[in-house]
This record gives C-alpha cells, sequence and structure tokens, in this order.
C-alpha cells in the first residue's frame, strides 16, 4: 500500500504533459521512475519521446504474442531478447505455433 502511495505522489508533482502521457499510455510505467529522470536532469520532451518511441516498438511484440504473426498489426517475427525484455516467455509454444 505504501508502494502505490508513493506512485500517486509521484505522479500528482509531475508536469501535466507527462500525467497525460502516463494517464494514456497503453503499459505501466513506473511514476517515480520517470520522476527520477527529471530530478536527474531529462528534459521532459525526451522523457515523453522516449515513452511514446518504446510503446512503438513494443505494440507489434505484443500484437505477435497475443495473437499471432498473422494479425496485420503484429511483427512478422521476433527475436527472443525482445520477448524476455517485455517479459514473455522466449519459448515458441504459442498458440498459434501449434
Amino acid at each position: 500500500m505504501r508502494n502505490l502511495k508513493k506512485q500517486l505522489d509521484c505522479y500528482d508533482s509531475l508536469p501535466p504533459s507527462l500525467r497525460k502521457t502516463l494517464a494514456n499510455a497503453a503499459f505501466d510505467w513506473d511514476a517515480t521512475l520517470v520522476l527520477g529522470a527529471l530530478e536527474l536532469g531529462a528534459a521532459i520532451e525526451g522523457v515523453i519521446a522516449r515513452i511514446l518511441e518504446d510503446e512503438q516498438r513494443r505494440l507489434p511484440i505484443d500484437a505477435y504474442v497475443m495473437y499471432g504473426p498473422d494479425h496485420p498489426r503484429a511483427a512478422r517475427n521476433v527475436q527472443a531478447n525482445w520477448l524476455r525484455y517485455y517479459h514473455y516467455p522466449a519459448k515458441t509454444g504459442y498458440w498459434w505455433r501449434r
């Protein structure tokens, strides 16, 4: 519960543009990590760009895992290291391969 309160406090202290980006993000982002980056001197625009860049990279991988490579928005092939990076199993036993 204390970690959740810390997350919410960090989120509340972020600039409005970053709060909007995090609120509309397709994936969970750690508000304490984002606030830490700002405290270290990262530019707000750079953090937003990084979040959006990561989402553009991740969406085809998620579609690949959930729907298979034939889905129109899915990557045709995903390397095992990207699956591990996004916490998916690197094995090839997905439902659409059976």
